[in-house]
């Protein structure tokens, strides 16, 4: 049963990250391979860049709190800034 849960949890994974990546997509002029290249440029994963993403979406945090977080996030700080410098 495990086994089967783990590749539901991996097929849902890869349809979120799909999903993040069109929305991002849409909102910018930054294709999914841009966004490839900083992943790979700030040694970040895409499992680590959904968890920086979640973060950022995180309503019940304040400012501050998601502050510290980022500073715990191995390079999350700065892939945001490489993100926003493609943005702007």
């Amino acid at each position: 049963m495990t086994n089967q849960w783990q590749k539901k949890a991996k097929q849902a994974q890869k349809k979120v990250d799909a999903t993040m990546a069109e929305q991002i997509i849409k909102l910018s002029s930054i294709d999914a391979s841009s966004i490839n290249d900083l992943l790979v440029e700030h040694s970040m994963n895409k499992e680590d860049f959904n968890q920086l993403i979640k973060l950022i979406k995180d309503q019940t945090k304040s400012n501050n709190d998601k502050i510290k977080a980022l500073s715990n996030m191995q390079n999350g700080l700065a892939l945001l800034v490489g993100l926003v410098g493609k943005l702007i």
